[in-house]
C-alpha cells in the first residue's frame, strides 16, 4: 500500500529537471582579470590584518608556543573569510576561485609565501595569466620586450592566455613596432628616443616640423606665402559674396562661417541691430540702429503727450 503511495512521488521526482535548482556560475570571459581581483583582495586582507594579533587572553604565549601571527593559520582564515567581499567587479568569479582553489591559496601561505601571489597563484598554477609583457597560452613575450612596441604602445594580450602580441600604437606612432610616425606627424628625437608630434592644423599630406612653415602642402582654406610665413589663413569674407544679403561672413582658421542678420536687418555686416546696412519692413533707422516701427511712433506719442501736459 506505501509503494502505491510512494510510486506517483518517486515518478514525479525522477522526471524533475534539478539542474535549475542548482547554483550556477556563469562562464567566466576573462579568467585573468578575475584571478587578478581575487589576489588583489588577499592583499587588501594582508594590509587590513599586519598590525594585528591574536585574540586570546596570553598574546605572548601564543606568539610564543604557536607560530607567530603574521604567518599563522588564524590570520590566513581572517583574511580568506573576507575575500571578495569588498569588490563589485567579477565578484562572483573571484568567490567561485576562492572556494576552489582554496588549498592552493594555503599552499602558498604555508611554504612561507616565498613568492608573489599573483606570479605563483595566477601564472604558475593557474595559467590563467601571464607575466607583464608577455602574451598568449605559452606565454611568449611582445613585440620589441623588454622595450615593448618601442613604449609607443601596448602588446594585444599582455599579461593574459590571450591576444596576438602585436602592437597597437598610441595615437601618432605606426609601424608593427610603433617606430614610426603616423601620418600627419613628423619626427623628432629626445635623449635617442623616437617623438611623434602633430602637424600644424594649415598643413597637408605630412610635414618636415612644426608650425605652419613645415608643411608640405596647405589645406584647403589656406595659401602658402613663401618659407618665412609657410601656409597662412585665407580670410574668405574679404572675397565678396561668400554669403547672403541677410547673412554676415565669420572668418574661421581654414574656412568661414555664414551667420544670419538680426531680424531687425535687411542686410548687414555683423550681428546686432546697430549692425545694418538697411534696415528691414517695419524697422526704420535712427542713431544708427533700426529700430521697430511700432515701437518707435509709441514713444513719440509718449513724448508728444509730456509736451501737452507741461502746457
Amino acid at each position: 500500500m506505501l509503494l502505491l503511495i510512494l510510486f506517483p512521488l518517486f515518478h514525479f521526482l525522477h522526471g524533475l529537471d534539478v539542474s535549475n535548482l542548482v547554483p550556477k556560475v556563469s562562464v567566466d570571459t576573462s579568467p585573468c582579470k578575475s584571478c587578478k581581483v581575487l589576489v588583489t583582495s588577499f592583499e587588501k586582507g594582508l594590509e587590513r590584518t599586519k598590525n594585528n594579533f591574536f585574540g586570546g587572553g596570553n598574546t605572548a604565549w601564543e606568539e610564543k608556543n604557536l607560530l607567530n601571527y603574521a604567518d599563522s593559520e588564524v590570520r590566513f582564515v581572517e583574511i580568506y573569510d573576507t575575500l571578495c567581499s569588498e569588490t563589485t567587479q567579477n565578484q562572483d568569479m573571484c568567490f567561485h576561485l576562492s572556494s576552489e582553489y582554496e588549498h592552493h591559496l594555503k599552499e602558498w601561505w604555508t611554504n612561507g609565501r616565498q613568492e608573489e601571489l599573483y606570479q605563483w597563484f595566477c601564472v604558475d598554477k593557474l595559467k590563467v595569466c601571464c607575466p607583464s609583457k608577455h602574451y598568449g597560452p605559452d606565454c611568449l613575450p611582445c613585440k620589441g620586450y623588454p622595450n615593448v612596441c618601442n613604449l609607443h604602445g601596448s602588446c594585444k594580450g599582455d599579461g593574459t592566455r590571450k591576444g596576438n602580441g602585436l602592437c597597437k600604437c598610441n595615437t601618432g606612432y605606426s609601424g608593427d613596432n610603433c617606430d614610426r610616425c603616423a601620418k600627419n606627424y613628423f619626427t623628432t628625437v629626445n635623449n635617442d628616443t623616437l617623438i611623434c608630434r602633430k602637424c600644424h592644423k594649415s598643413c597637408k599630406d605630412g610635414c618636415i616640423e612644426s608650425g605652419p612653415k613645415g608643411c608640405n602642402d596647405c589645406k584647403d582654406g589656406w595659401v602658402y606665402m613663401g618659407e618665412d610665413k609657410g601656409c597662412i589663413d585665407i580670410d574668405e569674407c574679404l572675397e565678396g559674396d561668400v554669403c547672403t544679403s541677410q547673412e554676415f561672413c565669420i572668418n574661421n582658421e581654414g574656412s568661414y562661417s555664414c551667420l544670419s542678420c538680426d531680424q531687425s536687418c535687411k542686410d548687414c555686416y555683423g550681428d546686432g541691430n546697430d549692425m545694418c546696412y538697411n534696415c528691414a519692413p517695419g524697422y526704420y533707422m535712427k542713431n544708427q540702429k533700426c529700430i521697430d516701427a511700432s515701437e518707435g511712433y509709441e514713444v513719440e506719442e509718449r513724448i508728444e503727450e509730456h509736451r501737452m501736459d507741461e502746457l
